[in-house]
């Protein structure tokens, strides 16, 4: 069984400012020469530069670490979980000295993200951007929560913009199945997706060329029913 990683975005619609979405996945093999696959979506918060520095920056910095860690390690549920925590916080502080050198405003971002062995998979997010698990017969679940402040508006989570000690990712476990895939997205996709629609199309896909279209379709369909953030999707499935 391979991994097919396939993304798409596009800018908001009115054009109103930078892309400040950033979504990227790498495969790595290990020791025991296992493929490792880790993907991941981030969506800057604040407008304009701080935000597309924050996503873009934690998505570079986690496949750089990814690169690196999986070359020497094998995929320990736990052991990664701790890993991609501690990370988190590095990355954290590294955009909060970010901030006090070159703007007033907090740099920082949400994240979402999956790493899997093509036997397990471990979830992680903070913030509002989502994983959702599509299955064969129209089955759809969000794996993930959104972090929120009690406004029910305020993003309660992020990179960036905190006290280090106060970074605190959300993560679960999931069993990796050929048929499924993984969709992660940032609010701009999922906001409007009628996911249910869709679900069938992206589980029948079994080739990058083939998914592509579909995200792409999907999204101008977005853009069309009215949404105007920045949209970006990321698919993982397995094919035999």
């Amino acid at each position: 069984m391979s991994i097919i990683s396939s993304g798409y975005t596009v800018q908001c619609a009115d054009k109103a400012h930078i892309n400040q979405d950033k979504s990227g996945s790498i495969t790595m093999i290990n020791p025991d020469n296992e493929e490792v696959t880790l993907a991941l979506v981030a969506d800057g918060v604040s407008l304009g530069f701080q935000g597309k520095y924050a996503s873009y920056n934690t998505v570079f910095w986690l496949l750089k670490w990814a690169s690196e860690y999986f070359a020497e390690n094998i995929f320990d549920i736990q052991t990664v979980a701790e890993e991609i925590q501690i990370q988190m916080m590095k990355y954290n502080h590294l955009l909060n000295d970010y901030s006090d050198r070159n703007s007033d405003k907090d740099t920082c971002c949400t994240v979402c993200g999956i790493v899997t062995d093509q036997k397990k998979v471990l979830i992680f997010n903070a913030g509002d951007s989502r994983l959702y698990k599509l299955s064969p017969g129209g089955k759809v679940r969000c794996m993930t929560q959104d972090d929120k402040a009690e406004d029910g508006y305020s993003i309660a989570m992020h990179i960036g913009g905190k006290n280090d000690d106060e970074i605190k990712l959300s993560f679960s476990v999931d069993d990796f199945h050929a048929g499924n895939c993984y969709i992660l997205c940032t609010d701009g996709f999922y906001k409007r997706c009628d996911f249910p629609s869709w679900c069938e199309l992206i589980c029948s896909c079994d080739s990058r060329s083939k998914a592509v279209n579909i995200l792409k379709n999907i999204a101008d369909s977005l853009v069309q029913a009215g949404e105007i953030d920045d949209i970006t999707v990321l698919m993982i499935t397995g094919s035999e």
